[in-house]
Order: structure tokens, then sequence, then C-alpha cells
């Protein structure tokens, strides 16, 4: 073997042994794919979870669950142009779903704040809108400032509520 051959030979042989050490990644040296620079944060914030209590109190009789992806609560009818219309929704996230004890939707409850006045947050409140009223699902939107009490509440869920409602806008 040459001497050429044999300086390449080691150069791919070091090479190896520092790409199975991860030394190749981004970040710090020796951290590779394993390393998840990330923390713990809670699910819901200090008046989400207010709201929350209070819908458990309010229906008692329900399952209430937080921060839900609208890809699990509509899917895109056949025939359809699946991932165009899939596109529009998959990001999107409910603040609260009220279901039946069979997990049926019962209705979809945003809770508006300031943060709503934001551009890009009006643009996902209409698709979410046009979303629930094109799949016949209620969608409530309740302001967080007064939160709607638990007999406000129960009042969504009348047979005479409309498919899209403000409480206190």
């Amino acid at each position: 073997m040459t001497g050429t051959a044999m300086v390449l030979l080691l150069i791919a042989a070091a090479f190896l042994v520092a790409a199975r050490k991860n030394l190749f990644t981004r970040g710090k040296v020796g951290q590779g794919m394993h390393h998840w620079p990330v923390f713990p944060k809670k699910v819901l914030t200090p008046v989400e979870q207010q709201l929350y209590q209070r819908l458990i109190r309010a229906f008692p009789d329900h399952v209430v669950l937080a921060q839900v992806s609208f890809s699990q609560l509509v899917g895109v009818k056949k025939g359809e142009n699946f991932t165009g219309i899939w596109n529009r929704y998959n990001r999107l996230t409910a603040d609260f779903v009220l279901c039946h004890k069979d997990f049926k939707i019962a209705a979809i409850l945003e809770l508006d704040d300031r943060s709503h006045d934001n551009p890009s947050r009006m643009d996902a409140d209409r698709r979410k809108a046009a979303i629930c009223e094109a799949a016949g699902i209620a969608l409530h939107r309740l302001n967080v400032n007064p939160l709607p009490n638990e007999t406000e509440l129960r009042s969504l869920l009348t047979p005479d509520s409309p498919v899209i409602r403000a409480v206190r806008n």
C-alpha cells in the first residue's frame, strides 16, 4: 500500500470514529443527537387553569380536554386535497374541548385575551371559526376579563345556543 493510500485510510478511519461519537453535530462537542436543550412547561396558564376548574365543576357529566390540536378534532373529507386542507389547520390548537362521556365533541371553547387583537391571532381565530362551522362543532369564544362563571358556562350548552357564540365580548 502506498503512503498516500495509507494516509487516506487513516483519515477515513478517524472520520468514522468521530462520526460514531457524534462529534460532527451542531451544538457543543460530544452532545450529539441525544442532546435536547429543553425544559418542562406548565400546560395551562394560571387563567386557563382557573377556567379549567370552572369547566370541570360546570360540566361534571362531560370530559374537559385542554390544548387539543385541531388535527385531532376534524378530518379532511375523502376526495378533497388532503394536504392542502390539512396544512390550513394542522398547527391550530383548541384551548378547551368539551366532550360527552363517549368523547364526541360537545363544544370547543376559546379563551380570548388582548393577544387576540394581533393580526396573526385574528387569522388563526378566523380559521378556527371556519373549521368549526364547516364541521358543525359549536365554538364559544370566552373573554378572559372577566372569566365566565359556572352558570354562564352551563348556558353555553343549551339546545338553542348558536354554533359560534361569544360570551361577554
